[in-house]
């Protein structure tokens, strides 16, 4: 290193020394293309590795007043030192309150930040592989600095960062119209990837080895920003977990639907119809409180149905979508699938996807029904409460379809067997068979597709302890195993001995495939075989960890079956071929 390179990297890499509250921390700053920037020094207490954080970086101009309902602002170079020893404010949202360990949210609508953990010590010559993670919460809920992401950088060597992106209608409000066009959200994250690539360097990062991930609503968000072609650049590799397109629901926000949701908001604030640009200037003067809680689901859904129906989703906007990107998908040639094929893909689910179904439930719906959770779900719930409002919804109400649906999924036997084929069937069509799906498209493109499936319990599950019926490894129960903090872990879980080594491996695995293209770089005891058509393999996450093929053919088949004579409309969701 000659004399001016040291220099620089001095500059770039600063450690200094202050005092809070007679406890000495230490401070690191940076030198980046957006300016200087404060982080602090913490040792990782799993494995005593010092990681550097920066919490809370701006990247984009606050969304507020003029600015909400729109694009995003890119942050402008600031010129003092920017402090990034603390995070920042989580987007509004409902917030959680009956969750372990929840604690109060301090929310703003200035909440376009970020968090920043670079193992070790800090250096700008590393070119560290990095891997941005994107939150889950049905993309109404949760925030970047509930996941603590010094496990996976310290244990896999890479940097890893944390991003904040607009919820609910303050991410999602879309009214087909120039006035209101939607996806704010998916552009703060695209915002966000965007001030990684052109920053990342000066902490010691590589903006050619980036991977995006995410769990739930943040699998959804990976796969749609993999099918970003303008996105060309920013990343290289995609793990989607538990999160894939639910086929019947994404990018379903119709004309008529937007529609149906601009009459609700202006009955319930006042705000007139008449021009759609007044409308939209009206609700930006409508407060955080009153858009949350008018667009809250669980006081506007019916009693007589589980909560399905969703404001919060893609749209087709002309600009980042202009059409169904299944249609496009389907299209060899188009920009969307030449870009998901050259992205590295990863996707899975957890072996029972369908916990979700008893966290949502509300007991209106069980006092509607008639039964109690805790002892199973009879089938007239499957029946009428779940499958009945999906096809009317998003099937174009086929009465052959609830049949079918119907018949696949009950069965003669006593309520907890019904419940577990209950909750099988919810986790079927939100997410696993979407899951298979999207690994089905990225194979036959000719990219580079892994599939996994998570089949261990986790000791602090979603929600508290499921019900006796259930069986399977639920919803989010990964987590606790690649978060050493997380919005659904208990502060007081731990895991086993055990659990532990698991979770090493599967860090390993994520952290192998960012680095390297390839999960099985870290010299893991499973070999873990590329998915494709022919043998769909994957390695099953257990303890212990195993290889197999076929995840969950049998529900495969039959969705496989059901869509077949469906195709995507421009504008959404699916349509009924002309024979049915």
């Amino acid at each position: 290193m000659n004399i001016m390179s040291l220099i620089l990297f001095v500059i770039c890499s600063l450690v200094t020394v202050v005092f809070s509250n007679n406890n000495q921390i230490n401070t690191v700053i940076v030198e980046t293309p957006s300016g200087l920037i404060k982080g602090i020094q913490n040792t990782f207490p799993e494995n005593e590795v010092q990681v550097n954080e920066f919490r809370g970086i701006r990247y984009g101009k606050a969304p507020i007043g003029p600015l909400r309902f729109r694009k995003p602002t890119p942050v402008e170079k600031w010129a003092d030192t920017f402090d990034a020893t603390k995070f920042g404010a989580a987007c509004p949202q409902l917030e959680l309150d009956f969750l372990p360990g929840y604690k109060k949210l301090d929310m703003s609508e200035d909440c376009l930040f970020l968090n920043v953990y670079v193992p070790k010590v800090l250096n700008p010559y590393k070119k560290l592989s990095v891997m941005v993670w994107i939150h889950g919460g049905g993309l109404s809920m949760g925030h970047a600095h509930e996941y603590d992401g010094g496990r996976i950088a310290t244990q896999g060597d890479v940097i890893v960062v944390t991003i904040n992106y607009r919820l609910g209608i303050f991410g999602f409000f879309a009214l087909d119209h120039p006035a209101a066009k939607g996806n704010y959200g998916v552009w703060d994250q695209k915002l966000a990837l965007q001030w990684i690539h052109d920053n990342i360097a000066a902490f010691g990062g590589d903006p050619g080895s980036v991977t995006i991930f995410g769990e739930s609503a943040g699998g959804w968000s990976v796969n749609v920003q993999a099918m970003i072609p303008s996105n060309k650049g920013l990343f290289q590799r995609a793990i989607s977990q538990s999160g894939a397109f639910d086929f019947g629901r994404t990018f379903t926000l119709k004309p008529k639907m937007l529609r149906k949701y601009a009459e609700d908001y202006a009955n319930k604030t006042g705000c007139s119809l008449d021009d759609l640009y007044k409308f939209t200037h009206c609700l930006r003067e409508v407060s955080v409180d009153e858009l949350i809680d008018m667009t809250n689901p669980m006081k506007t859904n019916p009693v007589d149905r589980i909560p399905l129906e969703t404001t919060s989703s893609g749209v087709v906007d002309g600009e980042l979508f202009t059409d169904n990107p299944f249609r496009l998908l389907s299209d060899k040639t188009s920009d969307v699938a030449t870009f998901f094929k050259s992205i590295d893909y990863m996707a899975g689910a957890t072996s029972n996807e369908g916990s979700l179904l008893y966290m949502i439930a509300p007991p209106s719906f069980q006092e509607h029904f008639g039964f109690n959770m805790t002892e199973g779900i009879p089938s007239k719930v499957a029946c009428v409460g779940i499958i009945a409002p999906f096809v009317e919804l998003y099937l174009n109400n086929n009465p052959a379809l609830k049949t079918q649906l119907c018949d696949f999924y009950t069965v003669d036997g006593s309520v907890a067997e019904q419940g577990l084929r209950v909750s099988e069937l919810f986790g079927d069509l939100l997410i696993t068979y979407p899951v298979v799906r999207m690994l089905e498209y990225h194979s036959s493109l000719g990219g580079e597709t892994w599939q996994y499936r998570f089949s261990k319990t986790s000791p602090s599950p979603i929600g508290g302890p499921p019900p006796s019926w259930f069986k399977g490894s639920g919803h989010a129960d990964e987590l606790i195993f690649m978060f050493s903090s997380n919005p659904f872990t208990s502060p007081d879980a731990s895991l086993s001995e055990d659990e532990k080594e698991l979770s090493k491996h599967m860090i390993n695995y994520w952290t192998s495939f960012a680095k390297s293209r390839n999960p099985n770089e870290g010299g893991e005891p499973v070999k873990w075989k590329q998915f494709t058509l022919k043998d769909r393999d994957y390695v099953n996450l257990d303890v212990p960890i195993s290889a197999d093929t076929f995840m969950a053919s049998d529900s495969v088949q039959f969705w496989t079956e059901l869509y077949k004579n469906y195709e995507f409309e421009a504008s959404g969701g699916l349509n009924e071929h002309d024979e049915l």
